[in-house]
């Protein structure tokens, strides 16, 4: 019994679909889509141009988000005492922020690589899938900014900056705008929703003990106590530098919160997308996810061609 199945759709699609695509017998079936474009076998150079000209994009549109467009109009109560807490130094600035989350995890894979598992296809996603991991979590954070910023992003210190004018306040007026205020107060103390240093340094670390986890096989009966300990590690530090941010009055535990978890959920998409993992988004280290994807894309593409004959659109 033949797996294949005749497609006769008359004129739709205007993309041809495979014989097997709709066939459930198909064990490679799910693996085809008219989506693969560019080729990551006859065009892999356009396809690596593309994966960073998207990753530049991102990086390019958080700068804009940035210092462009204006977060929502905050509302606030100039008797909110949780927005009246004191000026302190920064314990980490946005640069050094940058420096530890984005150039740190990546600079240490890469010693790891050079000395352990030189590779020049497991360079290029380790490297993209790093880069991938900041700019979606920088991206997401910035886009946040600008459409639920607002009176969310109100930074713990925002009514000792703003020291409102009591000559505009009215009886029995309990919210009030920023036209209250006697400082002109920037772009950024609006910001504060969600944290970009959470974010971050949970996009940047998260990625670096995946990788970890991946090529160091904790998992695997051999009881390496010592393994689990160095993926604790990284986690911890990121922990560390978002809880930071609420020690020095910089954001509200909920905006460090939401912000870590959108630094974690673009982690494990890059890992996911560069890594193949058997199952979900992390395997437990004693499968294939040290191996990068385009191995993976290529043994599949094999497997596919001896199943399905000359069927070879990828």
């Amino acid at each position: 019994m033949t797996n294949k199945i005749e497609y006769k759709s008359g004129f739709l699609p205007l993309f041809k679909l495979r014989r097997t695509f709709y066939n459930p017998r198909a064990k490679f079936s799910h693996w085809w889509s008219p989506f693969h474009f560019p080729s990551r076998t006859k065009r892999v150079f356009i396809a690596i141009i593309l994966d960073w000209i998207l990753i530049l994009l991102m990086f390019g549109l958080t700068q804009w988000f940035f210092v462009g467009p204006k977060p929502p109009k905050a509302y606030f109560s100039i008797n909110d005492e949780s927005l009246k807490h004191p000026l302190v130094d920064e314990i980490i600035s946005a640069d050094s922020a940058t420096v530890i989350n984005a150039v740190g995890p990546f600079v240490l894979l890469l010693v790891l690589e050079v000395l352990f598992f030189w590779d020049r296809w497991d360079v290029y996603h380790l490297a993209t899938g790093h880069a991938q991991s900041i700019a979606m979590s920088l991206f997401f954070t910035s886009l946040f900014w600008i459409t639920v910023g607002g009176h969310l992003g109100l930074r713990p210190t925002f009514l000792t900056k703003c020291d409102p004018d009591p000559t505009k306040i009215i009886p029995n007026i309990t919210y009030y705008d920023n036209s209250i205020c006697r400082e002109d107060l920037s772009k950024i103390e609006y910001q504060g929703f969600p944290s970009g240093h959470a974010s971050t340094a949970f996009a940047g670390w998260v990625f670096f003990t995946l990788y970890i986890n991946g090529k160091a096989k904790p998992w695997n009966g051999g009881a390496h106590f010592w393994k689990v300990l160095i993926l604790l590690l990284p986690l911890s530090f990121a922990t560390w530098i978002s809880l930071t941010r609420v020690i020095d009055f910089r954001h509200f535990p909920y905006q460090i919160i939401i912000g870590g978890m959108i630094g974690i959920m673009a982690a494990l998409i890059a890992f996911r997308l560069n890594f193949v993992v058997n199952g979900w988004f992390v395997a437990l280290g004693e499968n294939n996810d040290h191996i990068p994807a385009h191995y993976h894309f290529l043994n599949e593409i094999e497997i596919n061609r001896s199943l399905h004959g000359g069927e070879n659109n990828v």
